[in-house]
């Protein structure tokens, strides 16, 4: 259950669906991530909170994925997968032909593994999972395309950094004022993709 804080209020009163759309907004103030003409792939999508907040920044139609369901969202479309699934790129790629979508402008991450209270074992299973999304993003955006993503932090992380920070030109490590000050997760924004 997700303790209530001040963020939680804040979600209700605003008509989010969760805390974590401060987040996004937070990073969307400080990185301008998402344009108005853009078209977003957001992993982690559940329960919509973040593709509510993407939805104030592009009129384009965005395409959402999540292990867990979702409800709906006008000009959404939700696909229920893993970003394991190695057949997940095909269909996402069969959504976006039906859109008329050539390549992603913008991919969000707020994905995560399920904690076990291991922090090596969980850093590494988040690092994993980032890679994944990192190889979708590559696969689809766009020429000066951004991939914002939320890591478990650990050792490996400044490393995960490094090794994709050559495909953009500007990378950051940052942790969003609604992010839980205990909370190991951080953010990683790349811009611009070379």
């Amino acid at each position: 259950m997700e303790r209530k804080d001040k963020y939680y209020a804040r979600a209700k009163k605003d008509n989010y669906r969760s805390r974590a759309s401060y987040k996004l907004l937070e990073i969307q103030s400080k990185f301008g991530i998402i344009w108005k003409t853009d078209y977003v792939l957001e992993f982690g999508s559940s329960p919509g909170g973040w593709t509510q907040v993407v939805q104030k920044f592009t009129e384009k139609p965005i395409i959402s994925v999540d292990i867990n369901s979702m409800a709906p969202i006008e000009n959404v479309t939700f696909i229920q997968g893993n970003i394991n699934d190695p057949l997940l790129v095909e269909k996402i790629r069969t959504v976006m032909d039906s859109l008329g979508i050539n390549t992603i402008s913008t991919v969000l991450s707020d994905a995560m593994i399920k904690t076990s209270g291991n922090y090596d074992r969980d850093h590494y299973r988040s690092y994993l999972l980032c890679d994944n999304v990192m190889n979708i993003s590559l696969d689809l955006l766009s020429s000066g395309g951004n991939v914002v993503l939320k890591q478990f932090q650990g050792d490996s992380t400044m490393e995960f950094v490094d090794k994709w920070k050559t495909y953009f030109d500007f990378s950051k490590i940052t942790k969003p004022n609604a992010s839980r000050q205990h909370s190991r997760e951080v953010y990683i924004v790349f811009k611009d993709k070379l």
